[in-house]
């Protein structure tokens, strides 16, 4: 199997990186960061329903992964269920182009439940397709190349979402509401089907999978993975501590359009500067997680995203505030990079997608919860409190990471 993953292995690059650069063109006019956020500012004004939104995205993408873990690691090929729910998991894009046009002229009650409802089934769509194309990534990516590839795709989608970014402000500032956003939403569909399309060339080696355990077995396994690998542990908490640190990243876009009193097209804008600071600094986490692994990257990202809180409470004016989207982009890069590489290195190879399963479910709760407690934050108290608590929380992230997290490649224990 080693040698066909080899033989394959620029095909399965150039198919993978193309697949991942094409869906983050595509997320360039579906951000749920920027456009989003601004977007559901014209169906309502509510904080606590804004907070929602990543909510939702965040909660629908890993809470489901752990219950798809165990059929993943039976099966020998991973390929061809990664195409059919990745198939499903891009219908709610369609949907929501037409559904922008059409909410517009409904009351606003009922155009909130059915944008809600169409996130919803987006996201669980995302989270059921999760771990079986991690696992794959894992499985036709050597662990020296992970880092890179990570990169490079990241860098290329950064780049193709410059060219998004501009499009989009184009369509935003020129075009009429609600118009303008049904064709950013439309446009964002047809990219994320060519990714589709690029992955299908994939090529993956069928793997005799390991003697699965009975379901009995399988939760006493997950017991005592948590029990006995204080790596895997320690590195969940801090993770947790990092994603409430998160709560304020749906409210930077609609805090900067509001404060400096800024267009519509701004979330345009600040989704270019973010997919520039990513496009730059994509290759050097990917270099720096595969040589000196990622945790160090994990760390600078950390104290990027704090970096950027900061900023947003002082920026001066929004010339300045653009600098926070610089510092979330650079910092939400390494986090790509490398919280996906770091949490393949967990474990021993038969059992990496439990730990990947295992790992994104139980950060479902603190995602969850973040924006909801950062939308009532915001709601009571206003965005400058919301940024400080999301300060203080990250910090506490960057300081368990350091200290109390060890390099999984210098981790000389036996892993459960």
């Amino acid at each position: 199997m080693q040698r066909e993953i080899q033989r394959h292995f620029r095909r399965n690059f150039i198919a993978n990186a193309s697949d991942a650069s094409l869906w983050s063109f595509g997320f360039s006019f579906l951000s749920a960061a920027t456009i989003l956020p601004v977007y559901f500012a014209h169906l309502s004004s509510s904080t606590l329903l804004l907070g929602l939104i990543p909510a939702l995205l965040d909660l629908g993408w890993f809470l489901p992964q752990l219950l798809t873990a165990q059929h993943v690691e039976k099966l020998p090929r991973k390929k061809p269920l990664v195409v059919l729910l990745g198939l499903v998991e891009r219908v709610p894009f369609l949907l929501m182009a037409i559904g922008a046009v059409w909410f517009a002229r409904l009351p606003a009650a009922t155009a909130v439940t059915l944008f809600f409802g169409l996130t919803a089934i987006r996201a669980l769509a995302s989270g059921m397709v999760a771990t079986p194309w991690q696992e794959l990534i894992a499985k036709i990516m050597p662990v020296q190349w992970r880092g890179r590839f990570f990169g490079l795709s990241n860098s290329l989608g950064g780049g193709l979402g410059l060219i998004g970014s501009a499009v989009a402000a184009l369509i935003l500032a020129s075009v009429p509401y609600p118009t303008n956003f049904a064709l950013c939403f439309l446009l964002g569909f047809a990219l994320t089907g060519l990714s589709w399309v690029a992955f299908t060339f994939t090529v993956e080696p069928a793997q005799p999978p390991p003697e699965a355990p009975p379901a009995t077995g399988y939760r006493k396994r997950l017991t005592a993975i948590l029990r006995d690998n204080h790596n895997f542990r320690t590195y969940l908490l801090s993770r947790g501590l990092g994603y409430l640190g998160g709560m304020s990243s749906g409210f930077l876009a609609v805090y900067g359009v509001e404060h400096f009193q800024m267009g519509d097209a701004q979330a345009a804008v600040f989704t270019a500067v973010m997919s520039a600071a990513g496009m730059l600094s994509n290759m050097i986490w990917g270099m720096v997680g595969d040589r000196r692994g990622h945790k160090l990257v994990m760390e600078g990202s950390t104290a990027l995203w704090a970096s950027s809180l900061v900023l947003a409470l002082v920026a001066p004016s929004g010339f300045i505030y653009y600098g926070v989207f610089a510092l979330v982009g650079a910092a939400n890069a390494g986090f790509i990079v490398s919280d996906l590489s770091i949490m393949m290195e967990m474990g021993p190879e038969a059992q990496r997608p439990t730990y990947i399963g295992l790992g994104r479910t139980l950060s479902a709760p603190f995602l969850f919860v973040a924006p909801l407690i950062g939308g009532a934050v915001a709601q009571v108290w206003g965005f400058p409190w919301l940024f400080a608590l999301a300060l203080v929380l990250t910090l506490g992230s960057l300081v368990m990471l350091r200290l109390r997290v060890v390099e999984p490649r210098n981790v000389v224990e036996s892993k459960v």
